[in-house]
C-alpha cells in the first residue's frame, strides 16, 4: 500500500476524530461516547494499515484535541484510555488467562478514569461534584462507567467483526 494513501487516510481519520471529540462538549453524556466512537477508527487503521498508522493517528488527534477540544473530559478521556486501548486490546487479550486479562484491563481503565478525574479536578479546575452530590454519586459513576467499559469492550469485538468479514476486503482493494 502507498505512503501516501496510508497518510491521506490517517489524515481524513484524525480531522474527522478531532470534529467528533469537539461534538462531544454538546452534553454530558457524549464527553464519553464521542471518545469510544473515535476509539473505533483505530480498529480499522489498525487491520488496514498497521499498529504504526493506528499510533501516530492516536498521537496526531491527541495533541489536535488538546489544543482544539473545548471539553476537556472528552479529550482526556479519548488521550488516556479509548484512543489507545483498541490499539492495545489485542495484546492484552494474548493473556492466556481469561480472568486474569479482565483483571488487567479493569485496572488499566479504573487507573485512566481516575486520572481523568485528577487532572480535571486539580489541573483545569473542574469540579467532579457539585454542591449536594455525595459518595453515593462516586460509587454509582464508578459502577456505571465499568458498565460501559464491559459494553465497550464487547462493542469493539463486534465493529472489528463486521469489519473484517464486510469492509476490509473493500477498503483494501479499494486503496490498492
Amino acid at each position: 500500500m502507498k505512503s501516501a494513501t496510508r497518510l491521506a487516510v490517517c489524515s481524513i481519520v484524525s480531522a474527522l476524530s478531532v470534529v467528533l471529540l469537539f461534538l462531544g462538549g454538546i452534553t454530558f453524556v457524549l464527553a464519553y461516547i464521542m471518545p469510544m466512537i473515535v476509539g473505533l477508527f483505530m480498529i480499522m487503521l489498525r487491520r488496514t494499515f498497521g499498529t504504526s498508522s493506528a499510533w501516530i493517528t492516536y498521537t496526531a488527534v491527541s495533541i489536535l484535541s488538546f489544543i482544539l477540544v473545548a471539553d476537556k473530559e472528552c479529550m482526556l478521556m479519548y488521550v488516556l484510555f479509548f484512543g489507545f486501548y483498541p490499539i492495545i486490546r489485542s495484546e492484552i487479550n494474548k493473556i492466556k488467562s481469561k480472568f486474569f486479562a479482565w483483571i488487567f484491563k479493569f485496572i488499566v481503565f479504573n487507573i485512566m478514569v481516575l486520572i481523568v478525574q485528577l487532572i480535571l479536578v486539580y489541573v483545569f479546575g473542574i469540579p467532579f461534584l457539585d454542591e449536594g452530590e455525595g459518595k453515593a454519586f462516586i460509587l454509582l459513576f464508578v459502577v456505571l462507567m465499568n458498565i460501559m467499559f464491559v459494553i465497550y469492550d464487547k462493542l469493539i469485538d463486534k465493529v472489528s467483526l463486521l469489519y473484517q468479514l464486510k469492509l476490509e476486503k473493500r477498503i483494501k482493494k479499494f486503496f490498492k
